[in-house]
């Protein structure tokens, strides 16, 4: 027995040592690997470059957060692109987090922990997106909005409550992004909510499908954001380091510096109309047909 202590010992800290499986969609994915281009991401201060955008600088926030807090064990992405889907896989613990941000309201029902707030209440600020080119969309105003069709994933509830709020009464629903671009291709839609993006004209692609926004405003959406994890010993070890990371990442400016440099807080929109989601408007009518 004296003998199997030490092996044991040994197992169990190879165990807790084991790579982190964290739960991304794919384009996401894709999108982090071209920004991070092999740069050791513990070290790295410049969040600019292709494929910044809020989520992918969250990726990499999230693991010199980690470091920061005391853990050394990899983090391993794995591709999920439902957003209901990774929420579910944290929840029942098959992945230890969520890689990207969630909305507070949407975890509230679930066995889920909550990091620290990487947005905090009153920071989100969004843009509605159109297909380029679609300038019928893109010229109209608040008050023609109810005559349009929306598009958005209905797990994702604060956007569609947005979406409500802002008076669009007819709100189709796709299970990723890059369906909703697609549908916005076909004609099946008119509009998204999306974040800004740090490019010149703050458009940005999806599978080669070009979507800009309507100059002039922004949408503030209530709530706060946090990564999601999972409600196990494991996740209560990174919980822990993640959250004395990220308070260190927010002391030092660090939060906003990559935010900014993913374009989501954004300085081009400084002067557009800020639009209050907030005022009482008559229920949208959601399709749950995907594309």
């Amino acid at each position: 027995m004296r003998r199997l202590l030490p092996m044991l010992a040994l197992l169990i800290g190879l165990c807790s040592e084991a790579a982190l499986l964290v739960a991304v969609p794919q384009d996401v994915l894709a999108d982090y690997e071209r920004l991070v281009a092999g740069r050791d991401v513990r070290t790295l201060r410049d969040y600019s470059g292709p494929g910044a955008r809020r989520d992918t600088v969250e990726m990499i926030l999230l693991q010199q957060a980690l470091w920061l807090g005391g853990e050394r064990a990899a983090v391993r992405f794995t591709t999920l692109n439902s957003y209901a889907r990774i929420l579910n896989e944290v929840e029942q613990g098959r992945v230890v987090a969520g890689g990207t941000s969630a909305w507070a309201t949407d975890l509230s029902t679930r066995n889920i922990r909550l990091s620290r707030a990487l947005i905090e209440e009153g920071e989100y600020v969004v843009g509605l997106y159109a297909l380029a080119g679609n300038h019928a969309v893109l010229r109209t105003r608040p008050a023609q909005w109810r005559t349009l069709t929306a598009v958005t994933n209905r797990a994702w509830i604060n956007d569609v409550a947005t979406l409500q709020q802002l008076g669009v009464r007819h709100i189709e629903s796709a299970p990723t992004f890059a369906m909703i671009a697609r549908m916005l291709k076909a004609g099946r839609g008119d509009l998204t909510l999306a974040s800004f993006k740090p490019t010149p004209d703050l458009s940005f692609e999806v599978e080669g499908i070009t979507l800009t926004p309507l100059v002039g405003y922004k949408v503030a959406m209530p709530g706060s954001r946090h990564f999601p994890i999972a409600p196990t010993p494991r996740g209560e070890r990174f919980a822990r380091a993640l959250d004395i990371g990220l308070a260190r990442l927010r002391g030092e400016g660090r939060i906003r510096q990559a935010y900014e440099a993913g374009g989501f807080f954004n300085s081009r929109v400084a002067e557009w109309t800020l639009l209050d989601p907030r005022r009482t408007t008559a229920p949208a009518r959601i399709s749950p047909r995907p594309p």
